[in-house]
């Protein structure tokens, strides 16, 4: 064999040679690994990252269960005073006294809007008053009294009212009322809150309700 090429003037050569035949097996054994660190971080966080998108997609379909929106039903409520209007309105449940003014045809330049509360929640049956500037009247309201919490006898038992006892309290109708009946055929209402276990009442509207119900 002949080993001419290991002669003095070619070990600078060789010497490169083999440095850089060492440089390129790591560089190659490197890159390897750093492709396998790499697929192992992708299964390992694909796995986290999955898990995380159902954990929020169930979440966000709770919410929106939670954020369904309320029954609106019907009411009717009868306005007076100091508008343009005067009678009978029809709105749904979630209106407040500032739309039934508007239907109202608006207050007159007399009315004395700062004895209301424009931002109350109506009623069905309810009788509004509008009162003039100046006037003097007693027991003006501009919304029909609510019975007194201590007063149970003129409150409305949900545990055995019927149908159209139930469609007097505020906010409830024929649907809901039956609603009522439905659920109270296989449970009893052993307190006024649980009434809210009813499709359609939320606490917006039991707090319309909850000064007129009783459960005995």
């Amino acid at each position: 064999m002949d080993f001419k090429f290991l002669k003095k003037d070619n070990l600078p050569y060789i010497i490169i040679v083999a440095l850089l035949l060492i440089i390129g097996y790591q560089y190659n054994d490197s890159h390897n690994e750093d492709e396998d660190a790499k697929e192992f971080l992708k299964i390992n966080t694909s796995g986290v990252i999955d898990s995380d998108k159902k954990s929020l997609e169930s979440s966000s379909s709770e919410l929106a269960i939670e954020k369904a929106p309320e029954e609106k039903e019907e009411i009717m409520v009868h306005i007076s005073g100091a508008v343009n209007k005067p009678g009978i309105l029809r709105l749904d449940s979630s209106k407040r006294l500032v739309d039934a003014l508007d239907l109202a045809g608006g207050a007159r330049d007399d009315a004395d809007l700062d004895r209301v509360n424009l931002a109350a929640r109506l009623h069905d049956e309810e009788k509004i008053y509008i009162p003039k500037v100046g006037e003097i009247q007693g027991n003006i309201s501009s919304l029909a009294s609510s019975p007194s919490s201590s007063d149970t006898s003129s409150k409305i038992n949900i545990n055995s009212a019927d149908l159209s006892e139930l469609t007097k309290i505020p906010g409830v109708g024929e649907k809901t009322a039956q609603k009522i009946i439905d659920y109270r055929a296989n449970n009893s209402f052993s307190s006024i809150e649980d009434i809210k276990n009813v499709p359609g009442i939320g606490d917006k509207k039991f707090e319309s309700m909850k000064d007129y119900i009783s459960t005995y």
